[in-house]
């Protein structure tokens, strides 16, 4: 069987094993528990122009899961060029064989287009069979061959194989391949030459390996694909790269190309009369074959390999890379235009001079032309190529060229794109201070192939898809944001894309000991990184892959309010570093910082001997990179009283406008303007915000938030009844702390004390239990006892600076200091790594005990790094008009501003200015 010629053809046929095949026995007792994969053979003989692949495979039916997985047997093949041939489906069940094909069982042919969606039509066929009678325990086996004579290849055959290894869950299996020894096929093993044997038998030449083979040694996964590929074994009948190119050449034939289509060569003319310039015209060609000819794949009757026609691709208006190339090349041609068209692999193109020549390691085509003595790389089924980007070298490292005489691969050596493939203008608005959210304004330019993909999004009539595209974008700039404007257009001259979005974000300052500082997050060279690990002793001389071809630039505006800040970092930044040209440049006006930054790739990959230089770049770099930093008395959120309160129209605007363009129920634009208000002080407004929120989408957290508002605002009926409703949606108890301060402003210590109780039945733990009912105790008028309880989880727990915390804060809050409190409160400042919390505490402490001058100074330090310690501020406005200092009462407008419900909470504490 094995030396008949193989018939094409769509029907499913149904014989013995052809007799070159060493067929595997499989004990149906075999006890391989765990390893469901019991057996993968593939046997494959190479001869007279046909590939016959023999495949058999063996899985064990161990579960319900495998039983469904299993439940429809599948096979493959292109009908246009060998046959499908079923040999065996059996189940083997108790030591007995079941042939399932010995009844009416067969398997029906059905077409899956399963590249449809991208426009691929390869024309395979599927084969499937219901599995009939199967049982958990079964074990299945089918064998079944194709075989394949490619129309384009003549006599010429190919075949590649990934060697499975170590850790596949497979008992046992087998790549062999064999092929006449008079036949001129060479045999490869990619990744790792160890592994299989070559020997002679009866004539043939066999390749075999056992499988699961050992597994291959890791590399890191920034190495180049070459040194990434999976172990495998290619068998070709072409003796070298010429070969090849010379046999697949006429298929490109472009003679007389153009003859019969009077539109094409009138747009051929179009282009020459247009400009004189080859560079221009091949641009022209390009744009044409990339704009009126969609994309399509017909794998049909040997479209594999072999282009449609001109005529069929003009006339029709679709092609794949093969008939795309032919057009192209054909109109270059009679530009007179030196082009031919170039074989390429886009996923492992580095490899290509490692492994045999065949036609089945390319998987694109594209044109090479030559202008000017330079290489162009002309991508039919590409887009958005121009005059100003034609120059752009594709990422796929070698190519080879179709010519009449042969050629070797080339090279595409790598060279930086002519122009920006993205441009980012970035204005940001904070006038109105660092401490409030940012307005910002982003202008996107795109060129060539990212450009073209936004042509079709600005087309979009599906109006929320297009418009979370274009959010996906200032998201990618500016971070989490939200977006009031938004704009897409496509200039087709051009080429260009422009994207326009306009916004909020929450302030990008930081503060570091109560200094805003901000490293401008938004700069392109924040993202640079040479983050590369070549530590193993095996991986020192491996190159690491370069994020190329990229060219970026980025330029930033940042108004600022009327304040004094400070730039640090280098002013101007020009350096290369692993392959990257990276350019800075930064100046700070009054009002304004501006900073112009630009990224450019150079090359493919980095030599792992540049690795030590390039890392020492990069960490330099970082260090001169600009900053900012804000003087100490910067305006803070809860400073926008009376006139200042104007400088938020514009951010009341933003949010006006997203509240206007939400969804009758979506929440979120009115529940983040409540949180902007609340931050500002206006909780009334706060409260409108979030009263509409919970009507429009209520949720736990809203009626937390919703809370707070209300008791801010002195309501704490309605706030207890919000945190009520909230207990009732979570149920984990995170109100009742709360809920019985509360309660205890209410005057209703029993129910604080009640909800106490309560609470231990669903705390974490005893000690927490303890600390809320500690508190509910003070509320009821019981402090002394509550103080017992907090003393003594203090006593069992000693270097726990929370706990020691809580019993400082308590003592001090009912005034119940003594120097045993003290020690307390020292300690827990001590043990709590000098936290503001146990600072205020103490502060508290030793204002009763008498000692206000020391408090104000222990406040001062925490003011000092934490000046959002809203609780610190008030206490020490109490003490210093206490002392007769006019300063208190700032400190005490301030804090209450921020935060007034403290007035009736430090009232009930027995805490108020003189």
């Amino acid at each position: 069987m094995a030396s008949s010629s193989a018939t094409a053809g769509e029907e499913i046929l149904y014989q013995p094993t052809p007799d070159w095949v060493d067929v595997a026995k499989l004990d149906s007792a075999d006890g391989a528990g765990g390893t469901p994969l019991r057996l993968l053979e593939q046997q494959v003989r190479l001869e007279d122009g046909t590939v016959w692949t023999y495949i058999d495979n063996a899985v064990a039916l161990e579960s319900p899961e495998a039983l469904t997985a299993l439940g429809t047997l599948s096979a493959q093949w292109f009908p246009d060029k060998g046959n499908l041939i079923i040999h065996r489906v059996e189940l083997m069940r108790d030591g007995q064989v079941i042939d399932v094909l010995a009844g009416e069982a067969r398997f029906e042919a059905i077409r899956r287009e399963r590249g449809l969606e991208n426009r691929m039509l390869d024309g395979e066929l599927t084969a499937t069979m219901p599995l009939p009678g199967a049982q958990i325990g079964d074990i299945m086996r089918m064998s079944y061959s194709t075989t394949l004579s490619d129309q384009a290849l003549g006599d010429h055959m190919q075949w590649t194989g990934v060697i499975i290894t170590e850790p596949m869950p497979l008992a046992e299996g087998r790549i062999i391949a064999s092929w006449p020894v008079e036949s001129e096929v060479s045999s490869q093993v990619i990744a790792q030459s160890d592994m299989g044997m070559l020997e002679e038998k009866d004539g043939y030449r066999v390749y075999s390996v056992e499988l699961p083979a050992a597994e291959p040694k890791g590399m890191p996964g920034d190495a180049p694909q070459r040194f990434r590929l999976p172990p495998m074994v290619q068998f070709s009948s072409y003796d070298s790269w010429e070969q090849l190119s010379r046999e697949m050449e006429p298929l490109f034939a472009t003679d007389g190309g153009l003859d019969s289509i009077p539109e094409l060569v009138a747009k051929v003319s179009e282009i020459t009369s247009r400009t004189d310039d080859s560079l221009e015209r091949a641009a022209l060609a390009t744009q044409l074959v990339q704009d009126e000819i969609s994309y399509l794949l017909n794998g049909l009757n040997g479209g594999n390999y072999i282009p449609q026609t001109i005529g069929e691709t003009w006339d029709k208006r679709y092609g794949d890379c093969k008939a795309k190339t032919l057009l192209l090349l054909t109109m270059l041609r009679k530009m007179d235009i030196e082009a031919n068209a170039l074989l390429v692999q886009t996923v492992y193109g580095d490899a290509l001079p490692q492994i045999l020549p065949m036609p089945g390691n390319f998987d694109h085509l594209i044109v090479h032309a030559r202008i000017g003595g330079e290489d162009y790389w002309l991508d039919g089924t590409g887009s958005g190529t121009r005059l100003d980007n034609i120059a752009d070298v594709p990422r796929f490292f070698y190519g080879l060229p179709l010519k009449p005489e042969g050629a070797n691969l080339v090279e595409m050596v790598a060279r930086p794109l002519a122009v920006p493939a993205e441009t980012i203008r970035l204005t940001i608005d904070q006038s109105a201070g660092i401490a409030v959210p940012a307005l910002f304004d982003i202008e996107v330019d795109l060129t060539g192939a990212s450009a073209a993909a936004w042509k079709a999004i600005s087309q979009m009539e599906e109006a929320e898809v297009r418009d979370n595209m274009i959010d996906r974008v200032a998201r990618n700039v500016v971070g989490s944001s939200q977006v009031t404007e938004r704009a897409v257009s496509f200039d087709d001259e051009a080429g260009t894309a422009r994207i326009n979005l306009s916004g909020l974000r929450t302030t990008p300052w930081r503060q570091n000991r109560g200094i805003y500082e901000n490293n401008i997050n938004f700069q392109l060279a924040n993202g640079f990184s040479v983050d590369v690990d070549r530590a193993r002793k095996e991986w020192r001389e491996i190159p690491v892959v370069i994020n190329a071809p990229i060219y970026e630039v980025r330029e930033i505006v940042w108004s600022l309010p009327d304040e004094e800040f400070t730039l640090e970092g280098s002013p101007s930044i020009n350096q290369m570093i692993a392959g990257n040209t990276i350019n800075s440049e930064v100046r700070l006006d009054i009002g304004r910082l501006y900073l112009d930054q630009s990224m450019r790739s150079h090359v493919w990959e980095l030599e792992a001997a540049e690795l030590p230089a390039a890392k020492r770049e990069t960490a330099r770099l970082k260090r001169a990179l600009p900053t900012l930093k804000a003087s100490r008395d910067a305006r803070r959120s809860w400073e926008y009283r009376g006139k200042h309160r104007k400088l938020l129209e514009k951010l009341e605007d933003a949010y006006a406008k997203l509240i206007e363009d939400a969804d009758d129920d979506d929440a979120s634009a009115h529940a983040n303007r409540a949180g902007f208000r609340a931050g500002t002080g206006d909780f009334q407004g706060a409260l409108e915000d979030l009263n509409e929120a919970i009507a429009r989408a209520a949720s736990t957290g809203l009626y937390y938030r919703r809370a707070s508002a209300h008791q801010q605002l002195g309501d704490l009926e309605n706030a207890l009844s919000d945190l009520e409703t909230a207990e009732e949606l979570q149920g984990n108890g995170a109100s009742h702390g709360s809920r019985i301060e509360i309660l205890g402003l209410l005057r209703r210590g029993d129910e604080a004390l009640a909800l106490a109780e309560e609470f231990a039945l669903i705390a974490d733990d005893f000690e927490q239990g303890e600390q809320v009912r500690a508190f509910a105790l003070g509320w009821a008028g019981q402090a002394a006892e509550g103080l017992t309880v907090l003393r003594d989880i203090a006593d069992t727990s000693p270097e726990d600076a929370n706990q020691l915390n809580e019993a400082c804060w308590y003592a001090g809050i009912w005034n119940m200091v003594d120097e045993d409190i003290l020690a307390i409160c020292t300690a827990a400042v001590e043990r709590g790594g000098v936290s503001a919390p146990a600072r205020d505490s103490r502060a508290l402490a030793l204002y009763r005990l008498g000692r206000s001058e020391e408090a104000v100074t222990e406040l001062d330090e925490v003011l000092s790094a934490h000046p959002d310690q809203h609780a610190s501020r008030y206490l020490r406005g109490i003490i210093r008009t206490q002392l007769g200092d006019e300063g208190g009462r700032d400190d005490i407008n301030s804090a209450l501003w921020a935060a007034p419900s403290m007035k009736r909470t430090y009232t009930a504490y027995g805490l108020g200015p003189a």
